[in-house]
């Protein structure tokens, strides 16, 4: 049975850092297998082609100039291989960038016009707000007239002050009904 090892054992056992076995092995496509994390298992045939890899670089070779041509049953590829890549018509092209800058006129002619509902939506709360304060106002100012009227009354009694002046209320007499009721 082959011993499989995880990442930070073979990053340990070569001296390097674990993002670096990480990038390694996506760099050089090298098969490996992985748990349900994604997390790498490296056989003892994985950790002979990163030690090749580590010791080509050391040399003073650049990653694309790295020969794993020995180990092409571990390698699937290249790095950098020429992919052939599908190429778009210009027409294709134009017709998706139109498509897409109709979509983000869209989307800002959208935005746009729920600004302008949210601000109409604060004036109005904001005129409905003053509104009212607007009335409470010439309430408070029909009471104080009032107040004036009664304390410049010429037909008043001038031992009665108001009751905003600090005078005691009045007294109502209750009904004879009244008084006998609990």
């Amino acid at each position: 049975m082959e011993m499989t090892m995880k990442t930070k054992e073979v990053s340990e056992q070569l001296g390097v850092n674990p993002t670096t076995i990480q990038r390694w092995m996506k760099f050089f496509d090298i098969g490996c297998d992985t748990n349900e994390h994604g997390h790498y298992f490296f056989s003892d045939e994985h950790v002979v082609v990163l030690k090749s890899i580590q010791e080509q670089l050391q040399e003073g070779k650049k990653m694309k100039e790295v020969d794993l041509s020995q180990f092409s049953s571990l390698v699937h590829k290249r790095p950098h291989s020429s992919v052939k890549k599908e190429k778009v018509s210009a027409a294709a092209y134009d017709e998706k960038l139109d498509q897409v800058m109709r979509r983000v006129e869209d989307l800002e002619m959208q935005l746009s016009q729920k600004a302008d509902e949210v601000v109409s939506y604060q004036l109005l709360k904001h005129r409905s707000e003053i509104e009212n304060m607007m009335k409470m106002l010439q309430k408070l100012e029909a009471r104080l007239d009032q107040m004036e009227e009664k304390v410049h009354d010429p037909f008043r009694d001038e031992t009665e002050l108001p009751v905003a002046a600090g005078a005691e209320p009045k007294r109502k007499w209750r009904s004879f009904k009244q008084m006998f009721s609990f």
